[in-house]
């Protein structure tokens, strides 16, 4: 939803009517635990669209968002080699940001290739803002991360137009084509090959591992003979880089009520926050032991939105900043 509501308010719409329509509670927008169905985002698009009378308000909404919106897989996009390299990786993990949306790569010898977008278990024919601002903001991330280098040769499009084509031209800059087999980027297979300048072999491989662990029903839970602690230690080490961590969310991955999680923990000498901490602990540890990954992506991968945050947490734990760490390890 990132600049949704300033891109409504600027257009004298009321977004909280909007929202409320779609069925998202506006109120719960800024708590990070707070998700919604995808279903409602396409509805959300849609109710304004017509209200607004913005046919294009899916490109519109594209343009003013980049890479994090994907949450900690914008990592892999950020760290990956080359775009072949962001595309296949992003698409292999987009489920952690949403699992209504598959991206897959097509590519043919000496034949244009296809970054084609798939929304999941929707009718084609109700989603078309949803569509066009998928395919909108997978090509306006590509453009940022290649700093401009990047061009496609056409956007395809299943559906039928609903804009202006210099609504289209100006949002990708390349000829859109509609009623076609696949929604999707059209581009030459040599773009592939484009080297992204904040490449991080040491990061890509630590996301990847971070994210190849996390599966939101665990299998720890099928082993009921494991220390409660030992199972939520589990649960928050694979579900940390997430953003999806929280008291409720390993509570019902662990099939407990959350006051039966906290009882469980205390008569085993722990809490949650006592685990969170001590598993941020360690990790941090081994991050900051690659010093080629930037301080505010450790930051992410630790679960925190701002790097001031991590770097109270880290002080209230060594009694000093992770810079003035560093400087002691050497």
């Amino acid at each position: 939803m990132n600049n949704f509501v300033a891109l409504v308010e600027e257009l004298q719409g009321n977004p909280e009517n909007l929202f409320l329509k779609a069925g998202i509670d506006y109120k719960q927008l800024e708590d990070e635990d707070y998700s919604f169905p995808y279903q409602s985002f396409i509805n959300l698009l849609e109710l304004s669209a017509a209200s607004l009378d913005l046919p294009d308000i899916g490109l519109r909404l594209a343009m003013r968002q980049d890479q994090s919106i994907l949450g900690p897989v914008a990592f892999l996009a950020l760290s990956a080699h080359d775009v072949r390299s962001a595309l296949t990786s992003v698409g292999k993990f987009l489920y952690h940001f949403t699992p209504a949306i598959s991206l897959t790569l097509k590519e043919s010898d000496n034949q244009p290739s296809y970054a084609c977008l798939d929304l999941i278990d929707v009718n084609p024919n109700d989603c078309q803002q949803a569509v066009e601002h998928a395919v909108g903001c997978t090509l306006h991330i590509i453009h940022l991360l290649t700093e401009g280098k990047f061009k496609a040769r056409a956007v395809h499009f299943r559906h039928s137009k609903i804009a202006l084509e210099k609504q289209y031209q100006s949002a990708f800059n390349c000829p859109t084509v509609f009623n076609q087999k696949y929604d999707s980027i059209e581009l030459d297979t040599d773009f592939l090959d484009i080297e992204l300048s904040s490449h991080n072999p040491q990061l890509h491989g630590l996301v990847s591992n971070y994210l190849s662990m996390v599966e939101f029903k665990s299998s720890s839970t099928s082993k009921p003979n494991l220390l409660a602690s030992d199972q939520a230690r589990h649960l928050i080490q694979k579900l940390l880089p997430t953003g999806q961590l929280s008291r409720p969310v390993i509570a019902q991955n662990m099939n407990l009520h959350e006051r039966a999680l906290h009882r469980k923990l205390q008569a085993e000498g722990c809490t949650f926050e006592s685990l969170v901490d001590e598993i941020r602990i360690t990790e941090a540890k081994k991050l900051l032991a690659h010093e080629a990954i930037p301080m505010s992506q450790i930051a992410g991968l630790l679960g925190y939105n701002e790097q001031s945050s991590f770097n109270r947490a880290f002080k209230r734990w060594f009694e000093m900043t992770p810079k003035q760490y560093l400087k002691n390890k050497h």
